[in-house]
């Protein structure tokens, strides 16, 4: 199983870099280097969801495996600062890029670690719809749409990072990131299916 995945993984990332082209190699080109962690810098983070549970992980790098259950993601967590100076996320890369909001308000927005998606997340997080309005799907204002300003005022004191990435059915997809908000990340996003189980990295 641990083979099939991995020549799997590699042929998925193969692909992904194929279709980056150009775009990855001008990125990692011109990058800084990633800041070092500390309580005031949050460094670029991955972010794995395998369908069983979801990760943060404490750099760019993340991939992990769980039981096929009909959803998968990979993506990277970027600060955007604070929420008063938040003007929507921008994200260059393959077609398929999603782009959601998370809020600081929760302390799994930021600590790495592994959580059981059969708990809900402490932290407000939404989905960018277009004209700058986010649909939230947890905390306080779980179900709602708000616009840039109310985001402003709902959560002022509070910092904003996006979570730019892919997601699918459990079914095998992949792309690649260039920049966030004319920041360079280069990263690769894959999701590969097989055997009943779903693999999910970002590189």
């Amino acid at each position: 199983m641990t083979g099939r995945i991995t020549t799997r993984i590699a042929a998925v990332l193969a692909a992904a870099i194929t279709i980056a082209g150009a775009g990855i190699s001008a990125a990692s080109a011109s990058a800084s280097p990633l800041p070092a962690h500390s309580a005031s810098a949050l460094p670029v983070r991955a972010e794995t969801d395998n369908g069983t549970t979801w990760t943060l992980y404490p750099g760019q790098l993340g991939a992990s495996t769980g039981t096929q259950a009909g959803y998968a993601d990979a993506g990277e967590v970027i600060s955007l600062g604070s929420v008063a100076s938040f003007g929507g996320i921008t994200a260059k890369g393959s077609a398929n890029l999603s782009e959601n909001i998370w809020i600081t308000d929760g302390s799994e927005a930021t600590v790495p670690g592994t959580h059981q998606l059969s708990t809900p997340v402490d932290f407000s997080y939404g989905f960018q719809q277009t004209g700058d309005t986010y649909y939230m799907d947890s905390g306080p204002y779980a179900g709602q749409t708000l616009t840039l300003a109310q985001v402003k005022t709902d959560f002022a004191g509070h910092n904003v990072l996006a979570w730019v990435g892919i997601d699918s059915a459990g079914t095998a997809d992949n792309g690649y990131i260039i920049s966030v908000n004319g920041r360079p990340l280069p990263a690769v996003l894959g999701i590969v299916p097989s055997g009943g189980k779903v693999t999910a990295f970002a590189i």
